[in-house]
């Protein structure tokens, strides 16, 4: 079995393996456990925020490799919305205050200091511009690696799935529900699985530079490259 099969059987055994885990979850977990398992504290919420640890240590060694040759500023961009997406998940975003930092009333309430809306303002400015750079730069090169299955862009493409789901449930009547909630953070939970699994399956796919060894400088590297393609004779 090819390399990059085995990497999406790996992606749709997870998927297929989340209704399980939301039934085992919700039905036959005796309810204290259940209920402590996906409070904000709990042992689903540590899974999610291990897995989105990992994804951005992942992706801070794409940038310091000097062997690989990718794009450094979308595995920075990459890096600084995963560790946005990790802060979120901690609930970081309403550390200062009992207001959202996400929200539109952080911004205007007079108890708010001007610093912390400041300080806010610029951290989410920044992850605008990242995520507008990526999206213009990728959409429809990862919309092709999907169709195409390649294991990277399907785990990218389950990942929006779980994620979706899982805010269907935070803003539908199904959050007053114990059954709702297994289900939103079971799905974030699968999402940083996800997230996980596209930052490893995607480095295969990089490029890596060609080492320099001793005594040979980056002008002899060309010089050999130009005289694999002799250019033509001058004409008399």
């Amino acid at each position: 079995m090819s390399n990059g099969r085995t990497a999406n059987l790996i992606n749709f055994l997870f998927l297929a393996l989340l209704p399980i885990y939301i039934g085992v979850h919700a039905y036959l977990l005796p309810p204290t456990i259940s209920g402590s398992g996906i409070a904000d504290a709990g042992f689903v919420s540590i899974i999610t925020l291990t897995f989105l640890g990992c994804a951005f240590v992942v992706l801070l060694t794409l940038i310091i490799n000097p062997h690989i040759a990718s794009s450094k500023l979308t595995a920075i961009a990459t890096a600084y919305v995963v560790l946005i997406y990790f802060l979120r998940e901690a609930d970081l975003h309403r550390l200062l205050t009992i207001e959202h930092v996400t929200r539109g009333k952080f911004y205007t309430m007079a108890s708010v200091p001007m610093w912390q809306k400041i300080i806010a303002g610029l951290i989410f400015l920044i992850l605008a511009v990242f995520i507008l750079y990526l999206l213009a730069r990728y959409t429809r090169t990862i919309w092709q690696e999907i169709l195409d299955l390649e294991p990277w862009a399907v785990a990218l493409a389950l990942w929006l799935v779980v994620l979706a789901i899982s805010q269907l449930c935070d803003k539908s009547g199904l959050n007053h529900t114990h059954i709702g909630r297994v289900i939103e953070e079971c799905c974030e939970c699968w999402a940083a699985i996800f997230i996980f699994l596209a930052t490893i399956q995607i480095i295969p796919t990089l490029k890596k530079r060609k080492p320099l060894y001793y005594g040979v400088t980056a002008y002899d590297e060309m010089r050999n490259r130009q005289s694999k393609f002799p250019q033509p004779p001058p004409m008399a």
